[in-house]
C-alpha cells in the first residue's frame, strides 16, 4: 500500500510530535512537513501536495482556516483535518466552509484522532461525537452559525484584519506582508467600509466573532 505524506500546522510543538509519532505507528503515513506557521503551511502544501494535512484554525499570524481556505482549491487530492480546542457551532461551519473534511477536538484522544483520519482518507467527512449535536441542530434550523460578512472580504483583507486585531501596527502589517503602509491603509479603508465599521476597537470585536484570531498568547 503507498504511503500516505502529512503535513502537520500548529502552534503546539509537543502536539505536533505526538500526532506524528501516532501516524509513524501505524506504518501507513509519512510525515513530510512539521510547521507552527501559517504561511509556512501554505507554501509546503502547495509544493508538496500532501495526502493528509492535520491543522489548527486557530494559529497566529495567518490562520489555519485562512491557510486552509487558499490550500483547498490548489491542492484538489489532499485530504484536510482540524484538530481544535474550540467547540463553538462558528468555528466548526467555518472549517468546513473553508474546505475542511474533518472536525477533531483536541481533547477527543488518539482514539478518535485516528478514525477521523481513516474516514477522510476513505473520502468521507468526519466530527467529533461530542459536538455532532452543532450540526444536527443546523440542520433543523436550516440555518446555523455563519460568518456572512466575512465572505466579503478578500483573502488579504482577512489577513490584514486578523494582524491589526492582533495589535500590529500599520507599518508591522506592512513589513509582514512585504507591502508599502499606504497599501496597509489602503486594505483598512476597505475593511471598514465593507463591515460598515469604525476604529480598531470594532475591527478587533469582528475578528474574535468571525473567528479570525483568538487573542491568546
Amino acid at each position: 500500500m503507498m504511503r500516505v505524506t502529512v503535513l502537520l500546522a500548529d502552534e503546539q510543538a509537543l502536539l505536533r510530535e505526538g500526532v506524528a509519532s501516532l501516524l509513524a505507528g501505524s506504518g501507513r503515513y509519512e510525515v513530510i512537513g512539521s510547521t507552527a506557521d501559517g504561511r509556512d503551511c501554505v507554501r509546503s502544501a502547495l509544493r508538496c501536495q500532501p495526502g493528509l494535512i492535520v491543522f489548527d484554525c486557530a494559529m497566529r499570524g495567518l490562520s489555519g482556516l485562512e491557510a486552509i481556505r487558499r490550500i483547498a482549491p490548489r491542492c484538489p487530492h489532499t485530504r484536510l483535518l482540524c484538530l481544535s480546542a474550540y467547540e463553538d457551532a462558528r468555528w466548526v461551519k467555518a472549517a468546513f466552509d473553508a474546505g475542511a473534511h474533518a472536525y477533531v477536538l483536541k481533547r477527543d484522544g488518539f482514539g478518535v484522532l485516528n478514525e477521523a483520519i481513516e474516514a477522510v482518507m476513505r473520502s468521507r467527512y468526519f466530527i467529533s461525537p461530542d459536538i455532532a449535536h452543532l450540526l444536527v441542530g443546523g440542520l433543523r434550523r436550516n440555518d446555523g452559525p455563519a460568518f456572512a460578512q466575512g465572505e466579503a472580504l478578500s483573502a488579504r483583507e482577512r489577513e490584514v484584519t486578523q494582524l491589526f486585531a492582533e495589535g500590529l501596527s500599520a507599518r508591522d502589517i506592512a513589513e509582514r506582508l512585504h507591502v508599502s503602509v499606504k497599501t496597509v491603509g489602503t486594505h483598512r479603508e476597505h475593511i471598514m467600509a465593507k463591515l460598515g465599521i469604525s476604529g480598531i476597537a470594532q475591527l478587533t470585536r469582528y475578528a474574535l466573532r468571525e473567528g479570525l484570531t483568538t487573542l491568546e498568547p
